[in-house]
């Protein structure tokens, strides 16, 4: 069955104009893509009898000073974002769209991709160098 997801997202990804064999991950169910400075990262598991969709792209790193201030600033800046939010993990600030994949049509997965693609060059933040 997760083989139909990811021929899913293979396909949206075409649609996108991107050949899925090139921005595949090293492991089945990843694909990284590129969106101007930005990386999205796509991924697509079983968790639990459920399969999962993830799409995340890494913004920047989490401030030295005024971090609750920071925090405050992404709250209410998640306000905003339509079906999206922003989330920090080992102190890095993601864009980030967690799914349950049954749920999931081509046309979703396009839009969703657009969305992060466009949310993360919109956004104020300079990703760290890696």
């Amino acid at each position: 069955m997760i083989q139909t997801f990811y021929k899913l997202v293979d396909d949206a990804i075409t649609d996108l104009g991107l050949n899925p064999d090139e921005v595949r991950g090293e492991q089945p169910g990843q694909w990284n893509l590129k969106k101007g400075k930005f990386d999205i990262m796509v991924d697509l598991w079983e968790q639990e009898n459920q399969y999962i969709f993830q799409v995340v792209a890494p913004l920047c790193g989490m401030p030295e000073g005024n971090r609750e201030g920071f925090m405050l600033h992404l709250l209410e800046k998640n306000y905003g974002l339509s079906s999206l939010a922003y989330a920090v993990l080992n102190e890095t600030v993601f864009l980030k769209y967690t799914t349950e994949a049954r749920s999931l049509v081509k046309e979703h997965v396009v839009a969703i991709l657009t969305k992060i693609a466009f949310y993360a060059e919109q956004s104020s933040f300079v990703p760290e160098e890696r």
